[in-house]
């Protein structure tokens, strides 16, 4: 969370790669009307807005605070969340395709992919961020990136790490140095 995966994936769009947007696909995962009910049964009905949809906000407010009721939205969204992803990827046209999905070592998809480009950045740097893109307070964002601690890619077939420690330009540049190296392996 505010490593600057999405960024660098949106590159990689414009640089010519499919993009699958695991968050994206994870919204619509919860929009479903058996999913929703699911959730609002686990966590209570004040996580649902007027419109039926699950209010993400207070649904997180919950979860990154807890790691039992995060294993249980897990264990809620992510088989329904996997078949999206998998079917996405199957689909999703042209050489490169780039899945944007910060749980994806949690998933265990390494094996399943070409490779990983893991986007690291220092917590302070990914706290503020979190406080000024979301306005979330700094309690608020610890809580957020402490419960996001995701395992390392382990069974990746090939891995490259981009560091954002630095501005935007200088990720851009890293990212450009990766996406060469990709590219270059076709």
């Amino acid at each position: 969370m505010a490593s600057g995966k999405s960024t660098v994936a949106g590159w990689f769009r414009e640089w010519g790669a499919a993009l699958v947007d695991g968050d994206a696909l994870g919204w619509e995962v919860q929009r479903e009307p058996g999913i929703a009910a699911a959730l609002a049964g686990a966590f209570g009905p004040g996580i649902v807005a007027a419109d039926g949809s699950v209010d993400r906000a207070k649904l997180g407010s919950i979860v990154f605070r807890d790691g039992t009721a995060m294993a249980q939205l897990n264990a809620i969204v992510q088989p329904r969340l996997l078949e999206r992803v998998r079917g996405s990827l199957a689909s999703a046209p042209g050489s490169f395709v780039v899945l944007d999905a910060a749980m994806l070592t949690t998933w265990g998809l390494e094996p399943e992919l070409d490779g990983v480009v893991q986007i690291v950045a220092p917590e302070p740097a990914r706290a503020e961020r979190l406080r000024r893109a979301k306005g979330f307070t700094a309690e608020e964002a610890d809580v957020r990136i402490r419960g996001q601690r995701l395992p390392e890619p382990r069974d990746s077939k090939r891995l490259w790490i981009i560091q954002n420690d630095g501005d935007l330009a200088a990720l851009r540049r890293r990212a450009e140095s990766v996406w060469r190296e990709i590219t270059a392996l076709t």
